[in-house]
Formats: C-alpha cells, structure tokens, sequence
C-alpha cells in the first residue's frame, strides 16, 4: 500500500513536470532543453518565459548561441541573464554558472558590464580584447568593474563610434554609472 502512493507520487511529479515545461514551452517558445532547466531550477512558466525573452532579445541584437536558459555565449564574452529583482543570475543547466562577475568583482582578466547598479543584474562578461555592442535594452543606471591586466584601460562609445569615456586603468569600477550614453565599447 505504501509503495502504490510513493509511486503515484512519483508518476504526479513526474507528469507535473512535463506539464510545467510544455506550459513553458509552448507560452515563450522556449527549447525543451531550456524549459527543463528552467522547471528543474523551481522556476515558473513566467520567469522561464522571461530569461527566454531577454536572451531572444540579445541574441537578435547582439548574435551569439544561447547555451543555456539564462547564458548567451558571443565571441570573447558571455552574457549571463538574472530574473527581475534578482541581484545575480542563477545558476540554471549544466555548467551554465560563469562566477567571473558574480557578487560585483570581476575576476582577475575579465572586464564585466553590470545591467544594474552596484554590480547587479544581467551582466556581460568581457574576457577577450575586443569591441563589444552595449544592448540597446541597457538605458539608465548601471555599472562595471575593469579587473584586466594591470594599467588596461577600456572605452566606452556612443553611436557614431566616438570615445566618451576612458576608464580608469585596471583595477577600476563604478557602481553608479549609466549606460544610456553608451553604444558599444573596447574593454581593452
């Protein structure tokens, strides 16, 4: 008898779960594979429908493969997706966490592009010399950390290309910048 309820318990979860990533897939068009990290992370349809919608939205604009619900991989950086509120993304899938710009400190290499201020939100982590697309979805008040080699300084760009801020060499930050200026930049 006990057996019989663990396994409809069993089968209710297992059928739950179908449920939740088919309610996820077919609201979002969310892939399978990322819906399902997204249920197995005890995320809602919502919330994996709105990871989905950012990375869509840097992956028209800025190119890219999403290799994860809430990762988008460009050449020479990562974008990494943290739901509304959220001061960091979660880690979501297999091998998806990228700790380079977590807790607003970028690792020792790395120059990481924070959506919010105070080092939070969706950021993009800079880890080859190159010049970088800002997204236009990036407006307002935001925030960097520049931990490349020694004495690197990056710059910061409007839209015709012209330099409009130099930051300070390597290790340098502001937690109280804003993007809306900023149309691409070279971070090294």
């Amino acid at each position: 008898m006990r057996r019989t309820g663990f396994l409809g318990a069993v089968l209710l979860s297992v059928v739950l779960c179908v449920a939740g990533v088919a309610a996820a897939t077919a609201t979002t068009n969310v892939d399978r594979k990322f819906a399902a990290q997204g249920t197995a992370a005890g995320l809602t349809a919502d919330q994996i429908g709105t990871l989905q919608a950012e990375a869509d939205g840097y992956l028209r604009e800025l190119g890219g493969k999403q290799v994860a619900l809430n990762r988008v991989e460009l050449d020479g950086a990562t974008i990494r997706i943290a739901l509304p509120g959220e001061t960091q993304p979660r880690q979501i899938g297999p091998g998806a966490l990228d700790v380079n710009c977590d807790g607003g400190y970028a690792d020792y290499r790395h120059f990481c592009a924070y959506r919010g201020k105070s080092f939070t939100g969706s950021h993009i982590d800079m880890y080859a010399c190159g010049v970088y697309d800002i997204p236009e979805s990036w407006v307002g008040p935001g925030s960097w950390d520049n931990n490349q080699t020694k004495g690197t300084v990056a710059q910061m760009m409007n839209d015709a290309g012209k330099v409009i801020y130099r930051t300070p060499p390597a290790r340098s930050g502001d937690p109280n910048g804003s993007w809306t200026p900023v149309d691409r930049m070279r971070n090294c």
